[in-house]
């Protein structure tokens, strides 16, 4: 099969790396079709190689909460093999997915054997935490425009092309599911999204978006909070979308034993 850029899987040793992939099993989803549902056992952990996919929770009355996004080179069900419990929500497919499924214990025997995967993987699920912690304090203390610029900000991390000054990502979200990563109705996804246009922040067409002001989007994300964190995080979506998901800084065994 075609193989996929995994940051974890690229630090394991060559003969791991490939005894891992001989071993792996494929499959394609459609849109809509669950990977996990909440609840399942960790039979395989999955690399998706192609596609994009959400993480979901749904309350009582199927009303969804999308908790968080998968692209290519993320891993997912890697929870449920870590800790030995059920997967802790449901993994479904937004658009057309391939993924590539590995037997959980193989994959961690191979990471636990070598310090610079290990490393890697604790600082993937650091920033998925870090993510999904960011997410729950736009919910609960900020206002509409705020939780959804944060979400557009992130999906132009994750999916953004950088054109001159502004971000430009094919939006593969409607806006219902736009607004239930925000935490918010469809008509107010859409309200917002249209005072965002006029106010010259952004420009759309279909779902091909243009954010034209990203620092402008940063403030409004940041508002209310201390002028020194927003100060540090204005022009950082621009250059993580120009650098690449992967540009993050690497801990080394070095640092971590002078600790």
């Amino acid at each position: 099969m075609e193989k996929c850029y995994s940051s974890i899987l690229e630090a394991l040793p060559p003969p791991a790396r490939v005894r891992l992939w001989e071993r792996s099993v494929t499959r394609s989803l459609d849109p809509g079709e669950f990977l996990y549902l909440a609840g399942d056992e960790s039979e395989r952990v999955h690399l998706v190689t192609e596609g994009l996919m959400k993480f979901a929770s749904s309350d009582g009355d199927g009303r969804e909460t999308i908790l968080g996004l998968a692209v290519p080179g993320d891993l997912v069900g890697e929870l449920a093999a870590l800790d030995g419990l059920r997967q802790p929500f449901d993994v479904v497919a937004v658009t057309h997915c391939r993924v590539a499924g590995f037997d959980p214990q193989t994959l961690i025997d191979a990471v636990a054997s070598n310090p610079d995967a290990a490393i890697e993987l604790a600082s993937v699920l650091a920033g998925r935490t870090r993510w999904i912690c960011e997410t729950a304090m736009e919910r609960a203390a900020g206002e509409v425009p705020a939780r959804l610029a944060g979400r557009l900000l992130h999906l132009a991390e994750l999916l953004g092309r950088v054109r001159g000054e502004a971000i430009e990502l094919d939006l593969p979200l409607g806006q219902g599911e736009l607004g239930r990563l925000a935490g918010m109705c469809r008509e107010s996804a859409c309200k917002t999204l249209n005072s965002f246009k006029a106010q010259g922040v952004v420009d759309y067409r279909g779902r091909r978006l243009r954010i034209l002001r990203p620092d402008a989007l940063e403030l409004i994300r940041c508002a209310g909070r201390a002028d020194g964190h927003r100060s540090g995080t204005i022009a950082s979506t621009g250059k993580q979308a120009r650098e690449g998901r992967n540009a993050r800084p690497k801990l080394s065994k070095k640092k971590l034993s002078d600790r």
